[in-house]
């Protein structure tokens, strides 16, 4: 047993306690609330007047498998052919990579990472712990959607590159179509046989049968607006990434019904699709009651700036509380995770982190980050 205390301990939960204790045991967290007898046989660490949040989250971000600086590894687009729905992150993930531990110096401790955004479908995404020994100890959710990409990077890698379909957004359409349909009219026999054997319509079977969402990057409002056109015509589970003009058309994004990844925020327009991007959009989701988290993207805005992804919307108008939430206990919420990660409550993970300050002033450094009760990260 491990008791914390001396600190002011930010639940995150519905009624947004504060409490002056957090015991944990065995990786999980068995008690938080006013301060108590401390048993005889307990680790008693005194965190000094130090603020303490739940472990950040990021639910889009390319940790681990995308090249950096001078880097020859970028393995997370697989530029071969835009149509890889088999592709996994977890056969691209390199735990070892400096992006994990920018990931704990920035108090993140849980990314939703894998493929990019060049392939119309380029596959499977998971979610993992940003610590632990091994790829399978950081698992949470091996199989956490398959991605695909709406717009320009598709059209520019594989149309004005390699002179190839898609050229255009109807053949980026068409490919995605394309999966779902075959996927449609197999048997049920047949089916059973593609999920058994990993054959190529796997992926588009388990979304069909909601074993996992479809997350599409789109951030013009016509492929906003495509994306869930698709997801309609199959019923399947969508959800928007980036999401960048969805404030344009904040009433059809609403009305769906599917929730958003926003951002990132903090960059020059990389690209004329991106020109209308926004941190008020956070706001503008808040005001419409549009389920959202903010994201990185990493390595386009790195890792360790989550948080101030979030204070960048609070600077346009979104008010603390959610910006916390958005990058935490909503966050778990969209990835159907809230059970274990996002708050510090009973009998959840022991993810969380210990700022000097609290999180949104400016002098607020992480001090320690703990994934599952251990500390990963101490600041010097």
């Amino acid at each position: 047993m491990i008791i914390f205390h001396n600190a002011k301990f930010v639940a995150v939960n519905e009624q947004n306690d504060t409490f002056e204790q957090l015991w944990i045991d065995d990786g999980r967290i068995v008690y938080t609330g006013p301060a108590k007898e401390i048993p005889d046989n307990a680790e008693k660490i005194d965190l000094h007047g130090a603020f303490v949040t739940p472990g950040l989250i990021d639910i889009h971000a390319h940790v681990g498998t995308w090249a950096e600086v001078t880097e020859d590894i970028n393995d997370a687009n697989e530029y071969s052919e835009p149509f890889t729905p088999l592709m996994h992150a977890l056969d691209s993930v390199d735990i070892r990579h400096f992006s994990f531990q920018h990931a704990l110096e920035g108090g993140v401790t849980t990314v939703q990472t894998g493929p990019g955004s060049a392939n119309v479908i380029g596959g499977i995404w998971s979610i993992l712990k940003t610590a632990g020994p091994t790829l399978a100890s950081r698992i949470l959710v091996e199989r956490s959607g398959l991605k695909g990409a709406l717009g320009e990077n598709p059209k520019n890698v594989f149309g004005n590159q390699y002179k190839r379909k898609p050229m255009t957004r109807m053949a980026i359409a068409q490919l995605l179509r394309d999966g779902f349909q075959r996927a449609t009219r197999l048997s049920e026999e047949e089916k059973s046989k593609h999920v058994k054997h990993n054959l190529e319509l796997r992926p588009f079977i388990e979304v069909l049968r909601g074993e996992m969402p479809l997350r599409l990057h789109c951030h013009r409002a016509d492929d906003i607006m495509t994306a869930i056109r698709i997801a309609k015509e199959f019923n399947v589970q969508l959800h928007l990434e980036h999401c960048t003009e969805g404030h344009m058309i904040v009433d059809a994004v609403k009305a769906s019904g599917f929730n958003a990844t926003v951002g990132p925020y903090m960059l020059t327009p990389s690209k004329y699709e991106t020109r209308n991007s926004t941190p008020a959009i956070a706001k503008i989701f808040k005001e419409h009651a549009i389920p959202f988290a903010i994201m990185t993207d990493h390595p386009f805005v790195p890792i360790q700036y989550l948080k101030y992804c979030a204070s960048e919307a609070i600077r346009y108008g979104l008010d603390e509380e959610t910006a916390l939430k958005s990058i935490t206990i909503h966050a778990a919420t969209l990835v159907q995770l809230d059970h274990r990660i996002g708050s510090l409550e009973i009998g959840k993970d022991a993810d969380f982190v210990v700022w000097s300050h609290p999180i949104f002033e400016t002098e607020a450094k992480v001090l320690q980050t703990y994934v599952n009760g251990k500390k990963y990260y101490e600041a010097e």
